[in-house]
């Protein structure tokens, strides 16, 4: 978790380091999962009635966690199949590590904002509006740098890379979509194969 709070602070040099001398592990990046985790789980839970629209809606664990694991993964691997087309210098885990290390921002201020909630008023909402917005700012200012720096873009390159990064997240997700699609419809087929043979039996 060091080499997380260096790239806090200095995210180039950071990066730099890690994919250099290989200090970043797999281990620190699974534990900022869990950590983003909580924060969202903390923040929905834990935000002032008044700033938070989801305070009646029964808390569903399934879908807190896909909310952060589903983002990350699908950009880890759709950057990996496109960089890897362009001659990006990073590996699958220089992505994963930069891609969860960027997560620190969110984190922390997925556990300060709830407390600050409960000081404001709802006339005071600009300001926690403000304070949200920065932390995901941050998050994608990181996230950016941390890319450019692995792969060693150019900033032209590397906007055309993201471009065709959520292209290549949205392709992913919609064959997923249609490969589960054609695994219900084969089950139901498989199904009434069964039912036909049981009922002639």
């Amino acid at each position: 978790m060091k080499q997380a709070l260096n790239i806090l602070r200095h995210p180039i040099d950071g990066v730099w380091d890690m994919k250099r001398e290989g200090t970043g592990r797999y281990r620190d990046g699974f534990i900022l999962i869990l950590l983003a985790i909580v924060a969202v789980i903390f923040n929905r839970q834990m935000r002032a009635f008044i700033f938070n629209y989801q305070y009646n809606v029964p808390l569903e664990i399934i879908k807190e966690v896909a909310i952060v694991v589903l983002p990350v993964f699908l950009f880890c691997l759709a950057n990996w199949s496109i960089t890897t087309l362009m001659d990006g210098k990073g590996t699958f885990k220089d992505i994963f590590l930069v891609t969860c290390y960027s997560l620190m921002p969110l984190i922390i201020f997925m556990f300060v904002t709830p407390i600050l909630s409960h000081l404001l008023s709802l006339n005071e909402l600009a300001y926690l509006t403000i304070i949200d917005f920065t932390g995901y700012a941050w998050m994608f200012i990181m996230l950016y740098v941390g890319i450019q720096e692995i792969h060693e873009y150019s900033g032209g390159k590397m906007i055309g890379t993201l471009v065709l990064t959520a292209i290549g997240a949205a392709i992913i997700v919609f064959i997923a979509l249609l490969f589960f699609s054609l695994l219900q419809e084969l089950g139901s087929f498989v199904y009434s194969l069964y039912r036909e043979f049981s009922m002639r039996l």
